[in-house]
């Protein structure tokens, strides 16, 4: 059985391609690049650099013949979300992409939405019977793909699963922009600064780590019926207590300094993850502070690599959390020094 999925170069895209081959999958990536990384691809998968909003794309799904499309390709920095015109090409795309699966009679298609469709509730496990009132682009954005799949289900009997992840955090994924609290915290650390917090820190988030949604993606294209999930832990976790965790986890005394928070942001994301459990037993399976520990070994090889072969992309590999700890002291006595060990 084939596979496409689109984005599959990016963050959670290259995660969730390891998954599905090791579950037996032939996959067949779709990625434009603009963000993705071809180290991050497993030597398995066949590439096409191309756009989901291409037409060339139609030649793709006659050329392969897919069984199955897991759709993760979208605008998803904030900053581009809330430009009108960053969501043009994501729905442009999506329905383009929608025509092809009812045509080429895709058996499913798997979506990567986001908790951010809900909007702000209060720091408790929501569910998916809650209403949806977006407080931000980027949700908005995610909730409009969300309204033409339900309606190419309705009207042509589209298969489909609709996934709202939570924060996604984990190895691959970008250090910068919206790469998430959790890189621009480690970057702070990494260099010394102080790491900014939006008003009082007390704004809580849902991390959920990328291996566990990759694994959720590819277990979705089993389902039979058509329907919506929540992927989560359902654990609440505040901004100040996982500045205070990652402190200490790197053994680290930076000092946070608090702004006034953005009034795009949301105050509370937690969802429940009970519907998935039931509907085909999925649940999380790192915790974060393991997640962390896996995050850190990753973006110390990765900022070493970079110094090594500057732009040039490097495939990400695992290295101890102990190392991001001696690195860090290492980097503390080598200030002094005019030249890099290096």
């Amino acid at each position: 059985m084939k596979v496409l999925i689109t984005g599959g170069a990016g963050f959670i895209g290259s995660h969730t391609v390891d998954c599905a081959i090791q579950a037996g999958l032939d996959v067949v990536v779709v990625d434009n690049m603009s963000t993705g990384k071809e180290a991050n691809l497993h030597p398995a998968c066949k590439l096409y650099r191309m756009d989901v909003a291409s037409t060339e794309l139609r030649n793709i799904f006659e050329l392969e013949q897919p069984d199955y499309c897991i759709h993760l390709a979208e605008k998803t920095d904030l900053n581009e979300a809330m430009v009108v015109r960053g969501l043009s090409p994501n729905l442009r795309g999506l329905i383009y992409l929608l025509d092809l699966c009812k045509e080429f009679s895709i058996k499913k298609l798997v979506y990567g939405s986001s908790a951010e469709v809900y909007g702000s509730y209060e720091p408790k496990p929501i569910d998916e019977a809650a209403p949806c009132a977006p407080v931000s682009c980027t949700g908005m954005s995610k909730l409009a793909p969300e309204e033409y799949i339900k309606l190419y289900g309705a009207l042509y009997g589209l298969n489909y699963t609709i996934l709202r992840y939570a924060n996604v955090y984990g190895c691959r994924q970008k250090r910068y922009g919206s790469g998430g609290v959790i890189s621009a915290f480690l970057e702070t650390f990494v260099n010394g600064e102080k790491a900014i917090i939006q008003g009082k820190g007390l704004q809580t988030r849902d991390f959920v780590y990328v291996s566990d949604v990759a694994s959720a993606n590819v277990q979705a294209l089993s389902l039979s019926n058509s329907d919506t999930y929540n992927i989560g832990t359902g654990t609440a976790t505040s901004i100040l207590e996982l500045f205070e965790l990652m402190n200490e986890m790197t053994n680290q005394k930076v000092k946070p300094v608090f702004v006034t928070a953005r009034p795009e942001d949301h105050l509370h994301v937690c969802v429940s993850w009970d519907k998935a459990a039931k509907g085909w037993g999925w649940s999380p399976r790192i915790q974060l502070r393991e997640g962390l520990t896996q995050l850190m070994g990753d973006f110390m090889y990765q900022r070493l690599m970079d110094k090594i072969n500057g732009v040039q992309e490097t495939a990400p590999e695992p290295v101890a959390a102990s190392m991001l700890i001696r690195r860090m002291a290492v980097k503390k006595s080598a200030r002094r020094l005019k030249t890099s060990s290096l």
